[in-house]
């Protein structure tokens, strides 16, 4: 599924390094008309960091538009907020972080190994990381703990 993130209401640079962390192409949203290039973009399969400065009706239209087309994080006046999972990432990272296995750690969450792989793979998508020894890094940092 595709990601979008919509900034509103923060500065260029602010937008730059957040999607350098998130490791998504940014794409200026100032009118219909680049709101349109954007949603062409998405259709195309692409994931996209908006920086939106448009009037609120094309952003509106957009953030409509871009949640049919996969999953929509919209953020009015923050850019650099910590990396948000959701609790059954957190609680398969904490997991993996007590040194299980994937196949161990969702036995023991009693999920199928496939939804495992896909839960992981959403947690790296929202930490940004290439790997999954780089996903429990980042996770440890933000405040992850090892499960018991």
């Amino acid at each position: 599924m595709a990601r979008f993130v919509v900034l509103e209401g923060v500065d260029v640079a602010a937008a730059a390094r957040t999607a350098d962390r998130l490791k998504l192409a940014v794409r200026p949203v100032r009118d219909p008309a680049t709101a349109t290039q954007v949603v062409l973009a998405a259709v195309a399969g692409h994931d996209l960091l908006v920086h939106a400065t448009a009037p609120r009706e094309v952003i509106d239209q957009l953030c409509d538009d871009l949640s049919r087309l996969g999953e929509l994080d919209h953020r009015v006046g923050v850019a650099e907020s910590g990396p948000e999972l959701s609790s059954d990432e957190r609680e398969l990272l904490a997991q993996l972080l007590a040194g299980r296995t994937l196949g161990e750690a969702a036995k023991a969450l009693h999920l199928s190994r496939r939804t495992a792989d896909r839960r992981l793979a959403a947690a790296r998508r929202a930490l940004g990381s290439a790997s999954t020894s780089e996903a429990l890094v980042i996770a440890r940092r933000n405040g992850v703990s090892p499960a018991e």
